[in-house]
């Protein structure tokens, strides 16, 4: 949706007399660079909500007004799967996990404005998640970095806590202070399980990754990566409900997963990428 700038001035001119309280009937250069930012990102929603609304013939201040409702009911949806969410919400013992979760996010609604910068994303999201948001900005970004977060609370919540504790401290004791994403370690480590047809909480140890380097060794990248997706719906149809967002969004992981066992296997050093 293209406008003309005579249609998108009056709306500048509105927005910053809002802005200033029509205190003043200036405002510098890149305030007003950034106050037309906003209008985009609104008139972009309503891009976004195209099926929800016929654009056809919209002007630019329909366009920016129903992207602005659009953007607010969006935040609304947002925080509320925030709240459920957090309700639930285990960062098992990491630390920058749980203060980005319980203090960056609601930091984010509490300073977000969605009138006069919602281009803004304001926090730097320092919890790494398996898939990085990076190409989204303000609540688009921080809508997707929830959703990714409730898929990893989800997977993790469905083993006892004692036993992730368990995992992530064999995987590296001070895996509290790190900065990396945890639920690749717990999802390696159930995957790592399956391929070596091992249950989950059995003793492993130099007869297990002995096995799994030889699977690893007698197969190509492909084998290896469609065996692991194979497992990993397996997993999902039988532990999850077939949540098939959750399988994708875990199956993310999973090429990765194989360059880094294929390289691992030949440098002998398997439990520096799987935990058994």
């Amino acid at each position: 949706m293209e406008y003309p700038m005579e249609e998108l001035i009056p709306i500048l001119a509105e927005l910053t007399d809002r802005f200033t309280s029509k205190e003043s009937t200036s405002v510098t250069y890149e305030r007003a660079r950034e106050l037309m930012e906003a209008i985009m990102y609104c008139i972009r929603q309503c891009e976004i909500q195209g099926n929800l609304v016929d654009r056809k013939g919209l002007s630019a201040r329909e366009a920016y007004q129903y992207g602005y409702q659009s953007l607010i009911e969006k935040i609304k949806n947002t925080q509320n799967m925030y709240n459920e969410m957090i309700l639930h919400f285990c960062a098992y013992g990491n630390e920058n996990y749980q203060m980005t979760v319980t203090r960056a996010l609601p930091g984010f609604f509490r300073y977000y404005n969605p009138q006069f910068a919602p281009q803004e994303t304001i926090i730097t999201m320092d919890y790494p998640t398996i898939c990085p948001v990076t190409d989204a900005c303000g609540i688009h970004a921080i809508a997707t970095y929830i959703e990714y977060i409730y898929y990893e609370q989800i997977f993790m919540g469905a083993f006892p806590q004692d036993y992730v504790y368990q995992v992530l401290t064999k995987f590296q004791a001070s895996y509290r202070k790190q900065y990396y994403n945890i639920c690749i370690i717990i999802l390696r480590h159930v995957l790592g399980h399956m391929v070596i047809d091992k249950k989950l909480g059995q003793e492993c140890g130099e007869e297990e990754y002995d096995s799994l380097k030889s699977i690893i060794r007698e197969n190509d990248q492909q084998w290896l990566e469609e065996t692991l997706a194979n497992y990993l719906t397996n997993l999902i149809t039988a532990k999850y409900h077939s949540n098939h967002l959750l399988e994708n969004y875990l199956k993310e992981d999973l090429k990765n997963f194989t360059v880094e066992l294929h390289a691992a296997a030949e440098n002998n050093c398997l439990e520096k990428v799987v935990i058994l």
